[in-house]
């Protein structure tokens, strides 16, 4: 094997070696996009079934308005409206109103998405992806 059959070779490995290095990182954004969006349902789920096993007390009385809670990692309350706080990783936001036409008929709306840290000392978003619920209550 010559000189030039070894440089081509080499070539080749790296030229591979660096497709390889570019589809990891792809998969690995992949796994924790898929992490935030399956932890953002179940975040998502957890406040429905507040909200549904609490129908008819003062939280979820229609009319309430948007409130917004900030969740850390394992989903445990941070804070509620305003900036978010240190640790906070999603951000939940809620409501509760009546169905028009209907005085019995609550409709509750639960969002829940990853908080993106702002960079070059911009404000921390809330990111596009993540869960989004409707359902209907109805009051006893």
């Amino acid at each position: 094997m010559g000189l030039v059959e070894v440089v081509i070779a080499v070539g080749l490995l790296v030229t591979l070696a660096g497709g390889v290095v570019h589809l990891f990182a792809m998969s690995a954004r992949s796994v924790v996009r898929s992490r935030h969006r399956t932890s953002s349902l179940m975040l998502a789920v957890d406040k429905l079934e507040q909200l549904r096993a609490g129908v008819g007390t003062t939280e979820t009385a229609a009319g309430s308005g948007t409130q917004t809670e900030y969740l850390d990692i394992d989903g445990r309350l941070q804070g509620r409206a305003g900036a978010p706080p240190l640790g906070s990783i999603y951000a939940r936001v809620w409501s509760v109103g009546e169905r028009p036409g209907s005085n019995d008929v609550l409709v509750v709306r639960v969002a829940v998405a990853p908080i993106r840290a702002g960079a070059n000392g911009r404000a921390s978003a809330v990111a596009p992806d993540g869960a989004r619920l409707v359902t209907l209550l109805r009051v006893p």
